[in-house]
């Protein structure tokens, strides 16, 4: 109880400081002032300031809450603008955040996979809201019914994981060519 009360300080304080301030300019130790915890302390729980930027909500520091998707959508197409709209929040952070965070978050997995799984988590809460209105598009008819919705949210999330992935660690990233290849995809699998 008091392990999780005290990660919930740092991720707390981590938050506010990234939204505060640039990323280059945070730092563990203005971190652990803010929660009112030991610099070692933080490093026992976080290895690297890095790690904390996924970890407390890399996404939420541009979507506030988290991604997400109206309630009344009339089309498939009108989905796949809204999800692509999304995306390209993601990439208003820094694509060398994103590299290095995702290194860290990957080296600190080996030893504390919860990690890990507390960042596919915030990815399950947006993946909610697709499947909510990939839901509401069957009932329209908009939607085969033959699709399984359980099956589609896992290929569309690895469809949009895969392609973020290849976006942040390409020479040069372009997010039209990342736009236009999510689009085709999304499209495929939806029937469009």
């Amino acid at each position: 109880e008091k392990k999780k009360e005290l990660q919930q300080k740092i991720e707390s304080a981590a938050r506010s400081l990234f939204l505060e301030k640039d990323f280059a300019e945070v730092t563990m130790s203005q971190i652990a002032k803010r929660a009112d915890v030991g610099l070692g302390t933080a490093y026992n729980y976080y290895a690297s300031k890095e790690e904390l930027f996924l970890i407390a909500g890399g996404t939420s520091f541009v979507f506030g809450e988290g991604m997400a998707i109206p309630n009344k959508l009339t089309s498939k197409e009108e989905l796949i603008d809204v999800i692509v709209s999304e995306m390209r929040r993601l990439t208003e952070i820094d694509i060398l955040i994103w590299r290095i965070s995702l290194s860290s978050l990957t080296k600190a997995a080996e030893k504390k996979p919860h990690l890990f799984l507390d960042l596919v988590q915030m990815d399950h809460q947006f993946l909610l809201s697709v499947e909510n209105a990939l839901q509401e598009l069957q009932k329209m008819g908009q939607l085969s019914e033959k699709k399984e919705i359980s099956i589609l949210i896992d290929l569309i999330y690895h469809t949009l994981f895969s392609s973020f992935l290849m976006f942040i660690y390409q020479e040069e990233p372009s997010f039209e060519v990342f736009e236009k290849e999510v689009k085709i995809k999304l499209s495929y699998l939806l029937g469009c």
